[in-house]
């Protein structure tokens, strides 16, 4: 075999071709430096022809080189031979070919991401040069202020007022110095808030009886799987396993070849506190999904639960899981609230929504602590070692393919520590894992047969799902207009200035009221209207202009509203064809970019209440649900996009 780097030029091709072709049957045939392969592969190749040697288009040289090419002596063969080879390396380049594709559509997503991102931040910055500018202007006119003549008068006049203000302030300031008066801290309330929410001494004692009495006690089987941890964080792992209410559970401590000698010699005591503490050990290090693998080829329990090696339970953490069993004894997956664990206490909480595909599709939010039945999890294969450092929300996805029978206990019963190899205090910490999650995300839409791709949208540190629009539907935007013709401009002028979205038509409904000025807008912009001349209300307009569309899409706008992102309802339509979506709602800011609508929570404070009104449009909102595509228990019409087949039901 010979291998042969041609260079740019075609030089003495011949003779080298005649050389290689005497001494070698087999040979590998990879561009140099500044080699043009589209014309000098093909130079080459019809020059070993003439020599009997021929491409061999099975072999694969892809990981030498992705222009490499082996050529051989072949021997005389037919023409269906030749076919059959060429069918197969074209088939093995179209597969090739469409994963490049994905990747170069999710990237292009990731650089949109990016850019909506640097778009925001020059807005912001334009802003704040005009700040400057005014603070510059006002700083200005203080100091003309403080030299003039009536001010250094007023100081005087007013020097005995201003006695009793700068006792107070002196007062104030010697009290805050001795801790008199002290702000407490978010960590600090939080810490309050959990002493009188979570469950007493007594609390625990009366679970413990309650828990005796269940009609329905599984064995719960408590994965841990141990690496290099401090001993002191796994002694307390293990014994908030110990002070558990519920006592039918087992623990499998899996050690995956630590090597820490203390770690080492302590596990035994560890494992001899209790007799329902199974010790196991690998050898070797083989990851963690290996070593969740054989906890799980272990377990006796009908039920698994997670829990690493450096984490901590609360006391009725599977008791309240248990105990959601008994009013619903079908559920499949079970998950609740968490918080972080620091060496100065719990902070942090994370109060999680109820079951949210969509949520879920953009970050792993169900996260801890949350308990699988054990058959499902062995159903679909365990754990999988190429998701290591994301093999949870792999497995997550895995099982919720298979089950909605999701439950959601909504008490903070995990607590996750926050150490230097944990991704408990920061994402960057591990790079690998973003792209593992992102993997599991597209699987899981490969599996599902839904087309699209997945980008990582860095800014936020979650995953942002690209689906593929079947169709462009056309889509009629309904505007109510019953008054405030300068609104109604801006919203149609910031919708046909931003909407990228092809096949769409604006319908503007209004009352029988006609005004000279409204007829002379209209006769411009040349949209439809329609004169509604019943008693005017918003639910007889709107119903009133569907009659009068055969759009089958539906999109309801409020006539206050602008446009801010040209890809607006596209991204809307995207979910509007999935079967399962009832409605699809826009996130709407106020000029003080702050939530104006973000969906509603039905049964807070009365029948509904607007989801994080008034929260800032930079905050990530509980869960990052203001930075993601999320599911709601109802929209507002202000912006809804709905079928109307299921406007009409």
């Amino acid at each position: 075999m010979a291998v042969w780097f041609y260079s740019a030029e075609e030089g003495d091709d011949d003779r080298i071709c005649k050389e290689l072709s005497r001494c070698a049957s087999c040979i590998i045939v990879v561009p140099g430096a500044g080699a043009s392969i589209a014309n000098r592969r093909s130079q080459l190749v019809r020059c070993f022809r003439r020599f009997g040697l021929l491409p061999d288009y099975e072999c694969d040289l892809g990981k030498l080189d992705p222009a490499a090419i082996l050529i051989r002596r072949q021997p005389s063969e037919t023409a269906e031979t030749l076919i059959t080879v060429v069918e197969t390396a074209f088939a093995r380049l179209t597969t090739r070919l469409s994963g490049l594709e994905r990747m170069l559509r999710t990237r292009i997503s990731e650089l949109e991401a990016a850019d909506r991102h640097i778009a925001n931040l020059e807005e912001k910055l334009i802003k704040l040069k005009q700040y400057r500018r005014d603070l510059k202007l006002l700083r200005e006119q203080r100091q003309a202020l403080r030299k003039s003549p009536e001010r250094r008068i007023g100081q005087v006049l007013l020097a005995p007022y201003r006695i009793p203000e700068k006792l107070v302030k002196a007062t104030w300031k010697k009290l805050h110095s001795h801790g008199a008066v002290r702000l407490r801290s978010a960590a600090a309330e939080y810490q309050e808030w959990l002493q009188r929410h979570r469950a007493s001494a007594s609390d625990l004692a009366g679970m413990r009886h309650e828990a005796r009495a269940f009609a329905n006690q599984p064995l719960i089987s408590v994965i841990t799987p141990i690496y290099n941890t401090s001993v002191q964080w796994l002694s307390e792992a293990i014994e908030s396993v110990l002070a558990q209410a519920y006592e039918n559970w087992e623990l499998l401590l899996i050690d995956d070849g630590s090597s820490a000698a203390e770690l080492v010699d302590a596990l035994g005591a560890l494992a001899a506190r209790d007799r329902r503490i199974i010790l196991d050990r690998t050898g070797k290090n083989e990851g963690i999904s290996a070593a969740s693998n054989r906890a799980l080829a272990l377990a006796r329990g009908e039920w698994i639960t997670l829990l690493d090696h450096d984490d901590v339970i609360e006391p009725d953490s599977l008791f309240q899981m248990v105990k959601l069993l008994q009013t619903h004894p079908d559920a499949d997956l079970i998950y609740s609230d968490e918080d972080k664990l620091t060496d100065d206490g719990c902070e942090s909480p994370v109060f999680k929504p109820d079951w949210s595909p969509d949520l879920f599709r953009s970050h792993n939010y169900i996260g801890h602590l949350t308990a699988i039945r054990r058959k499902l999890v062995q159903k679909v294969g365990g754990f999988r070692s190429e998701f290591d450092s994301a093999q949870d929300y792999d497995l997550f996805f895995r099982v919720i393919e298979q089950t909605d029978r999701i439950h959601h206990v909504p008490r903070v019963l995990y607590h996750w520590r926050r150490s230097s190899n944990s991704s408990a205090i920061s994402v960057r910490q591990k790079p690998g894992q973003f792209e593992a999650g992102r993997c599991a995300v597209q699987e899981h839409l490969q599996r599902k047969g839904i087309p699209g791709h997945v980008a990582v949208d860095w800014r936020t540190h979650t995953y942002w799902v690209k689906r593929e629009l079947a169709a462009a539907k056309q889509i009629s935007i309904i505007i109510p207009a019953r008054d405030r013709l300068d609104l109604l401009s801006r919203c149609v002028e910031s919708l046909s200035r931003k909407t990228s979205y092809p096949n769409y038509k604006i319908v503007v409904v209004s009352d029988d009221r006609h005004s000279d000025e409204a007829d002379s807008y209209f006769f411009r912009v040349k949209h439809r209207r329609l004169i509604y001349e019943g008693t005017p209300s918003l639910p007889a307009l709107n119903n009133f202009a569907v009659r009068q569309t055969d759009s089958p899409w539906l999109l309801f706008l409020r006539n206050d509203v602008e446009a801010i992102e040209s890809d607006w309802l596209t991204i809307m339509a995207e979910h509007v064809q999935r079967p399962e979506v009832g409605a699809v709602g826009a996130q709407l800011l106020n000029p003080t970019e702050t939530i104006e609508h973000a969906g509603i929570v039905v049964g807070v404070n009365g029948i509904a209440q607007p989801a994080f009104r008034y929260v800032s449009a930079e905050q990530p909102g509980v869960t990052r649900q203001l930075h993601v595509t999320r599911n709601c228990s109802a929209i507002s019409s202000v912006c809804m996009l709905t079928r109307r087949e299921i406007f009409q039901e």
